[in-house]
């Protein structure tokens, strides 16, 4: 492993020096931390180390599988660990061997994965750390519950890994209520060492005034209203009902203006999905990969945010959605109504007609209401707050 030593350890001292305690080594797996190309585990983890490598008397270690440029947190250690782990049986090599070794190296007091995959403690009892005390986040548990979509050696790695390390982990972390009780049922682990940490929006989202909302309409739409789809296209997401909604919305008001834009990359082909954009017609703008102002001029812009899904974690496009002043139209499943609350509209992920409904009373209707719930709802999540409960739940584990 190389590392970076703090420059308040270098040099030299002369003569007596005051004991001073051993600060608390917390090592953290940092392999989502991708410049430029950060997903939900990926923005999950900056925004906590943010916070938590400034935690008075604690030295945070960083652990990537390559080199990167960036996330350098005032108090952290950087250490590129084994080779780059990219694929289900180098994830093994990089967990069971390489993690480990450099655990051992480093004289970790804890061990932190923000991707729900853990060495196993026999690998720990290889290095002599069997007892090491060990934490993970599990944002969801979609491998297990809506397997489609993901490469079935990758499903059957976190199936195995994530199973095994909830049950050998001293604490679980989450990011919403609806998947600590998943957790808790699929593995039954006891309530009480699975601790929330919600999600928030990955940047500061503002609402935006009419006249910045009016130039998203023109730069993304043709200057045409649109209702607006962020997120990966995988069948769990359920842009196939999205796409047959407004199809359908689009043939029963013909001199509607509005359009369909779709942010986000698809993982894989899915013809289906080509079909069904081009059955609903040309108002569907696929828009790519968007972040930053981009994106918060595509929320603020927008009549309404639509999230069909059927599985999630958290839903952070709901949050990022809300904060931007715009009005939410959203699944009843999974963790959902538990994220927007009554600060979004709701139809079955299956109902074709409840989602037409949305569209068109989105379309119509006042949407001041729906945006100022919004704004209230959004408020609720921050990283400061979980943040701080994750420094709760790291410092009692220790203590333990």
């Amino acid at each position: 492993a190389s590392s970076m030593i703090p420059a308040s350890r270098k040099g030299h001292t002369f003569g007596p020096m005051p004991h001073e305690p051993r600060p608390f080594r917390l090592a953290v797996n940092a392999r989502w931390l991708l410049p430029g190309a950060l997903e939900g585990t990926g923005w999950y983890s900056h925004r906590l180390l943010e916070r938590l490598c400034s935690t008075p008397s604690w030295e945070v270690h960083l652990f990537f599988d390559r080199h990167v440029d960036g996330f350098s947190y005032p108090g952290s250690v950087r250490h590129v660990v084994g080779l780059p782990a990219r694929h289900p049986w180098l994830w093994k090599l990089w967990n069971e061997r390489a993690v480990p070794w450099t655990l051992r190296c480093i004289k970790a007091d804890a061990y932190w994965s923000p991707d729900g995959l853990l060495p196993s403690r026999k690998a720990l009892q290889r290095v002599g750390l069997g007892s090491l005390p060990m934490a993970t986040t599990v944002h969801d548990l979609n491998f297990v519950h809506q397997p489609e979509g993901i490469p079935p050696r990758v499903g059957q790695y976190y199936r195995n890994v994530v199973g095994r390390g909830a049950r050998e982990a001293d604490l679980l972390l989450t990011v919403s209520e609806t998947s600590k009780t998943d957790l808790a049922a699929t593995y039954g682990i006891p309530g009480d060492r699975v601790v929330v940490t919600p999600n928030a929006p990955q940047q500061d989202f503002v609402p935006l005034g009419a006249d910045d909302a009016l130039a998203a309409r023109d730069r993304w739409a043709g200057g045409r209203p649109y209702f607006l789809f962020v997120g990966a296209f995988t069948p769990r997401k359920n842009v196939h009902m999205l796409l047959r909604a407004f199809a359908e919305f689009r043939r029963r008001n013909p001199d509607r203006p509005e359009a369909l834009i779709l942010v986000g990359n698809p993982l894989h082909r899915d013809p289906k999905l080509e079909a069904l954009a081009q059955v609903a017609g040309d108002r569907v703008i696929w828009a790519g990969r968007a972040e930053g102002q981009d994106l918060n001029g595509l929320y603020a812009g927008a009549t309404a945010f639509a999230f069909p899904s059927r599985f999630e974690g958290f839903g952070i496009p709901l949050v990022e959605a809300m904060a931007s002043g715009c009005p939410v139209l959203s699944s009843n499943a999974s963790c959902m109504p538990e994220i927007a609350g009554d600060a979004a509209r709701y139809a079955g992920p299956d109902d074709l007609e409840g989602w037409v409904g949305l569209l068109h009373g989105a379309a119509v209707g006042d949407p001041a209401p729906w945006v100022q719930r919004g704004l209230d709802r959004a408020a609720q999540y921050s990283w400061d707050r979980s943040a701080d409960a994750a420094r709760t739940a790291l410092t009692q584990l220790i203590r333990c």
